[in-house]
């Protein structure tokens, strides 16, 4: 079994999440504290699923996990984008990190 911080899976996870933090910092007062903390979190819930299905012998109901929230987080994003939150061009990047991480998962779930 990789240690979890040499997934690839991971390590996209992780860059995502840095990314959302920094861009929620930016956010209006009015969306910061509701969307934004939504955004965190379920991008923190995401981590830590990935991180448990690689340290369990049975992955699928923990890859579910993070496929669900990874479902979640696609929606927020959007919404995001749609109330003008964020650019074009941050959307485009956020949404193509939610897609890696999404395709990932499939394939991890294939597998397991």
């Amino acid at each position: 079994m990789a240690h979890h911080t040499h997934l690839l899976i991971f390590q996209k996870t992780y860059d995502l999440l840095v990314r959302i933090y920094r861009e929620t910092h930016n956010f209006p007062r009015e969306y910061k504290y509701d969307l934004g903390e939504r955004l965190k979190t379920t991008s923190l819930e995401i981590l830590d699923w990935v991180i448990v299905a690689n340290s369990v012998q049975d992955k699928v109901p923990h890859l579910k996990k993070v496929s669900q929230n990874i479902d979640r987080l696609r929606i927020y994003v959007r919404l995001c984008y749609s109330l003008n939150i964020i650019s074009n061009k941050k959307y485009e990047v956020l949404s193509k990190f939610v897609d890696e991480i999404g395709k990932m998962t499939g394939g991890w779930l294939k597998v397991s």
